[in-house]
């Protein structure tokens, strides 16, 4: 008896994580995969149209499982603390799944051939971006009462540039990030979110 669809989709899927994290996904074949999961190449074929098809679904599939969390953190009643909480789940997410990691922080989309991607993926980055976009910017809103490009280019640097850059560098190294610098980079975010809630305009005084 054969596999499963489903479960010979996961694999294939898992195959190519394993492969794409090693030789980074330019290099990505579906013989490679083959090797991988000792499935035969016409079996993989049958279930994903191409190369690309596969690498787009690899990398929605990260960027969906990772938005998912960090979002539900990130809507917390308490704005400062659900930054934080959020800082802290991906620190947390990046030890238990340092292979992922190297996926998402070390390539960008374009690294996955989105430029050749089906239009069924194209619609589900769009969707992603668009939500991640619509979060951050009720985020900030939530954080300062405010709107507008300034605002939101604060939360973007305490929750995605700076945590992005500090832990690019265990990533790099294979090394899970120490417990040290996770506490450096959320005392760091938490000065950012601080300073940007308390600079919210007082109203003006009516003249007599």
């Amino acid at each position: 008896m054969g596999r499963p669809p489903r479960y010979a989709e996961a694999e294939i899927l898992e195959g190519a994580k394993h492969v794409s994290a090693e030789v980074g996904p330019g290099k990505l074949t579906i013989a490679r995969i083959a090797k991988r999961t000792g499935m035969p190449v016409g079996s993989i074929y049958h279930r994903y149209a191409s190369r690309d098809a596969i690498l787009a679904e690899v990398w929605l599939e990260l960027v969906e499982e990772f938005q998912e969390q960090f979002l539900a953190e990130l809507g917390a009643a308490n704005t400062v603390q659900a930054g934080l909480a959020a800082v802290r789940f991906a620190c947390r997410w990046i030890r238990l799944h340092p292979r992922e990691a190297r996926l998402l922080l070390l390539h960008r989309r374009e690294d996955f051939a989105s430029d050749r991607w089906p239009t069924s993926y194209r619609r589900r980055a769009e969707a992603l971006a668009g939500r991640g976009a619509a979060a951050l910017g009720d985020y900030a809103a939530r954080l300062t009462s405010q709107r507008g490009a300034a605002v939101l280019r604060t939360v973007r640097f305490a929750l995605i540039d700076l945590p992005t850059s500090v832990l690019r560098r265990d990533v790099e190294a294979g090394t899970p990030p120490p417990e040290a610098v996770e506490d450096l980079l959320v005392d760091t975010c938490a000065h950012v979110l601080r300073r940007a809630a308390r600079a919210i305009p007082k109203p003006k005084s009516k003249r007599r």
